[in-house]
């Protein structure tokens, strides 16, 4: 049930999300950019059993096959992987009985671990490790377990806070924290090592990033790797990530970044907030107020509108649908939906683009339908 709160919208300083909800006494509520404190138990204490990780792209969800991109690396990790591949196909004790390969049967991922913890290649380390993400499915378990190699990845994050002015940030700095990112996706993703990252605390060392405005290409790669991070912890609709983020300040930037930000990182932003509303307990939570309905669709409103002026409609629309739809599952923001939803949707602007999107038309239609009949 909404309350009685007159509907404002935030600019973009930020969107005001209004009170209720899930409680904010939660360190991951940040509103300025600094070093969160709490860490949360079981950091590089718990030891998960080995198993496969199968490493999908984060916005390759259940509702589409749209394939986003998963995180906001610099472009530079590409290159001279073929000598790992190699030395993965002359060794058969690298491959386990299920076709599985063990990290740690290569000795270059023990040689960039030790690096990564104690060397003076810890860039490097970065780098290579990142490119080992696809090829062994237990890379996140064991960066997890070995000691002092988050700590390590901590640390690159939180020595870049200082720098976080667009002066100050250089394109060498923001690929060398983009790279730790990485890393920590692939922790992000693992399902035995998800619920310790999420327990650590650790998406709140994000938050500085997706805090930042600026729109340098060195903060764009930052916001989309961070981005990165939060879309495979949402991935796969796990309740407990929802009520974690939904304790932080995640859907207010999220809007934030679908208002100003690239394309790439509106895509993933657009993402997170869709999973959030899949989720009973974030529909719940972005209807509770009318301060957060209409913060959320002004901003979906606003995309609609940029997207047939200046854009062509893609992976965005699809998105954008997807939310309206899931809105219209709430009574009253059905009845608010009639008044609000663009008059874009309703016509037969899209109709081209849509042509061969099966989902997304069935999706439209459906939202359309369901509008219809509240109005009858």
């Amino acid at each position: 049930m909404f309350s009685a709160q007159k509907p404002i919208y935030g600019n973009g300083a930020g969107v005001n999300m209004g009170g209720g909800g899930p409680s904010t006494n939660n360190p991951g509520s940040m509103s300025m950019p600094g070093v969160p404190t709490p860490m949360g138990p079981g950091m590089n204490q718990q030891i998960p059993s080995g198993g496969p990780m199968l490493m999908g792209n984060t916005l390759n969800n259940n509702n589409s096959n749209e394939n986003g991109e998963n995180n906001g690396n610099n472009g530079n990790n590409g290159g001279n992987g073929g000598n790992d591949a190699n030395a993965t196909r002359n060794n058969p004790n690298m491959v386990n009985n299920r076709g599985a390969v063990h990290a740690l049967d290569d000795p270059n991922v023990y040689h960039w671990i030790c690096q990564l913890t104690y060397g003076p290649q810890k860039e490097q380390a970065l780098l290579e490790l990142g490119r080992k993400r696809e090829q062994f499915d237990d890379l996140a378990v064991v960066l997890w377990s070995s000691f002092g190699v988050m700590t390590s990845l901590l640390n690159e994050i939180i020595s870049v806070y200082p720098m976080l002015q667009p002066q100050m940030l250089s394109n060498n700095l923001s690929n060398r924290v983009c790279n730790a990112l990485v890393l920590l996706q692939c922790v992000a993703s693992h399902p035995e090592t998800k619920n310790l990252f999420l327990q650590a605390h650790i998406p709140l060392f994000l938050f500085p990033f997706l805090n930042t405005t600026s729109r340098q290409r060195t903060f764009e790669y930052l916001r989309l790797t961070s981005l990165g991070v939060i879309g495979a912890l949402v991935k796969n609709d796990s309740q407990d990530v929802i009520t974690f983020l939904l304790r932080t300040d995640i859907v207010p930037l999220c809007l934030r970044i679908m208002e100003s930000s690239s394309e790439l990182s509106k895509t993933v932003a657009i993402f997170i907030l869709q999973k959030i509303l899949l989720d009973d307990v974030g529909l719940q939570y972005i209807c509770a107020t009318l301060e957060r309905f209409y913060a959320v669709t002004n901003v979906l409103k606003d995309m609609v509108e940029h997207l047939t002026v200046s854009t062509p409609p893609g992976r965005l629309l699809k998105h954008i649908i997807r939310c309206y739809l899931r809105l219209s599952d709430d009574l009253e923001a059905r009845r608010l939906l009639k008044i609000v939803l663009p008059a874009k949707l309703r016509d037969n602007t899209f109709t081209e683009v849509l042509r061969d999107d099966v989902g997304s038309k069935r999706c439209l239609a459906q939202l359309l339908l369901t509008l219809n009949e509240e109005t009858s």
